[in-house]
């Protein structure tokens, strides 16, 4: 399938005409017949280039990176241009990215982060603590907070769980899930961005229920911060990996959501060779 490109369009120019051309006329009187009209020029008129699309790079290598039999739903966002890719599946069950999405929806809505609180969102950000889900799940309304995170920011095919109790069913898009970040990252108050970056960057290797979240972009891209996700679902492993990656001044977000039939340590290896081929695709230096 291919990408689904947004591009900025480039602005239009503007060229002022020349003036008419003026003579003075000397005694004695004589008469003076019109110039004639200037040959039009046959050479094409400079355009600026446009800007690459890294974010389209970016998804096209993903794409061809897929190993063959993973179901999988990529999307780029260019934090700096706004220009989003998009290529395969829309819609998966989030697993634990439904946690990142709970902690913006209580932030938004001016929850009180209390110490105890804060404890509870790093957890459930960092090592992907599901107790601790559970219990901001119950306590802040888990399942009507997905609606309205979505709701408010427009998040494309994204809804609440049918089974209320069940925030690993929540249905999130690779499209609707790079927004969330780009809210996160040029939306949000810095203290509040502050308080979701720095318990996705403690994220250590090994999660609370000792899966091995060292896998996607925290594999192949050392400076990023990311949301890991994995669920069992029938003979489906659903195993995703969405953060933000740094390019110099550039940051990007990467979303990557597959669904395998794999073993899970051939999964990870899976979705870290997509992650490998985005990072590959990344340019080496800002462009400027």
């Amino acid at each position: 399938m291919a990408a689904i490109v947004l591009v900025a369009p480039a602005s239009a120019t503007s060229v002022t005409p020349a003036g008419p051309a003026s003579a003075d006329l000397a005694s004695p009187l004589v008469t003076v017949g019109p110039s004639p009209e200037p040959e039009p020029s046959r050479e094409a008129l400079a355009q600026a280039p446009q800007a690459t699309n890294y974010a389209a790079a970016m998804v096209g290598a993903a794409h061809a990176a897929v190993p063959k039999g993973v179901t999988f739903g990529v999307s780029v966002l260019d934090l700096r241009t706004g220009q989003l890719a998009v290529t395969g599946t829309e819609q998966f069950y989030s697993a634990s990215l439904s946690k990142l999405m709970l902690v913006v929806d209580m932030i938004d809505r001016g929850v009180e982060i209390t110490p105890a609180v804060h404890d509870l969102i790093t957890r459930a950000l960092g090592p992907s603590d599901d107790e601790a889900m559970n219990v901001l799940w119950v306590k802040f309304d888990g399942a009507d907070a997905m609606t309205r995170v979505a709701d408010s920011l427009g998040m494309a095919a994204t809804a609440t769980a049918d089974d209320r109790s069940q925030w690993g069913e929540v249905k999130v898009s690779p499209a609707g899930y790079a927004r969330l970040y780009q809210h996160i990252m040029t939306e949000m108050d810095p203290a509040d961005r502050d308080v979701i970056v720095t318990a996705l960057s403690g994220a250590p290797p090994a999660a609370a229920d000792g899966f091995n979240q060292s896998y996607g972009l925290l594999d192949a891209a050392p400076k990023a911060f990311a949301k890991q996700g994995w669920m069992y679902y029938g003979n489906q492993l659903y195993l995703h990996s969405a953060g933000v990656v740094a390019n110099g001044s550039d940051r990007y977000v990467v979303v990557l959501m597959t669904s395998q039939a794999s073993s899970s340590g051939v999964a990870r290896a899976n979705v870290s060779a997509i992650a490998a081929a985005v990072m590959g695709a990344m340019p080496a230096t800002s462009p400027s």
